[in-house]
């Protein structure tokens, strides 16, 4: 057998291992209704708070409307059972064995633009069609669930709204952060195209700018919070802060509600506090496609 329809078969079968237990938990989650939910919806939505909570968690591949750049997103507390949960640890691990799948898979084609486009027809034409799933969003299905055995004592949900990331890097370097670092697209292919052009030893700045995202800061009991002050260990366990585009998943027994929380608003642009650029520091663009990423000192 070789080493490519061996990586084939992984993905294949951790895929379908994965859309098992996915599927588990969606309708454990739906089932504990009996337990208390929170999620932050529109208000023309008419699905009730679990069992949009169950979907979006669980959603898998695009929707009809989605933007192909974009992953579906819905903050919330949600209490689940001890069953449930376990459920929610087996999806975890089987997110990430796929995950790793498809690590395994594209490293057998290499990471050039031209080989990665190949490998995503290759995969959603040949393998995940036949399995119907041709239109799997694999940052979705990659997702770790954030899951809580103990309940925090409070979630307080907040908005990161103007961070930004950059790199500097030679125009040389720079070519091979593209492609090892972001999915082929045109944008990337024109920004190749122009570090190509200029001297490889000439400075750029590649800027990604984070859309805005939820996040929460989470308050544990006492004697939690004083033992992971001092065990490591422990404040993975018990986090202090968490990105939480999906909902927080807690165990509660019957009659026990979710913990402290704040019910947070959409993302409002105009309540943004803008930061004053530093005139030391100011980027421009190289290229004029607004989907540019690569920078310049002025």
């Amino acid at each position: 057998m070789s080493q490519k329809t061996a990586a084939r078969i992984a993905v294949r079968d951790s895929l379908i291992y994965m859309v098992t237990v996915n599927r588990q938990f969606r309708d454990q989650v739906y089932d504990d209704k009996l337990l208390p939910v929170w999620v932050m919806k529109s208000p023309d939505e008419d699905k009730d708070d679990r069992a949009l909570a169950a979907e979006t968690s669980t959603k898998l591949i695009y929707s009809d409307q989605q933007n192909k750049q974009e992953t579906a997103r819905l903050p919330g507390i949600v209490g689940i059972s001890k069953e449930t949960l376990q459920t929610g640890v087996k999806l975890n691990e089987a997110r990430e064995n796929f995950k790793q799948a498809m690590s395994e898979f594209r490293k057998l084609y290499g990471d050039s633009i031209e080989a990665i486009e190949e490998t995503s027809d290759e995969i959603r034409e040949k393998m995940l069609g036949g399995l119907q799933f041709s239109h799997i969003h694999f940052v979705q299905s990659y997702r770790q669930l954030k899951l809580f055995e103990t309940p925090p004592r409070r979630v307080g949900f907040s908005w990161a709204a103007h961070h930004s990331g950059s790199v500097k890097l030679s125009a040389n370097e720079a070519i091979d952060h593209l492609r090892k670092k972001y999915l082929a697209s045109s944008a990337i292919h024109k920004d190749i195209q122009i570090l190509e052009q200029m001297p490889a030893s000439e400075t750029v700045i590649i800027k990604r700018i984070l859309s805005p995202h939820l996040r929460a800061n989470l308050t544990w009991a006492k004697d939690i919070e004083l033992l992971r002050k001092a065990d490591k260990d422990l404040r993975k366990r018990y986090p202090g802060q968490i990105n939480t585009p999906l909902p927080v998943f807690v165990q509660l027994e019957k009659g026990q509600p979710l913990p402290e929380f704040n019910k947070i608003r959409a993302f409002d642009p105009s309540a943004k506090q803008e930061r004053l650029p530093r005139s030391d520091t100011r980027l421009v663009k190289i290229s004029e496609n607004p989907h540019s990423r690569i920078y310049k000192y002025a």
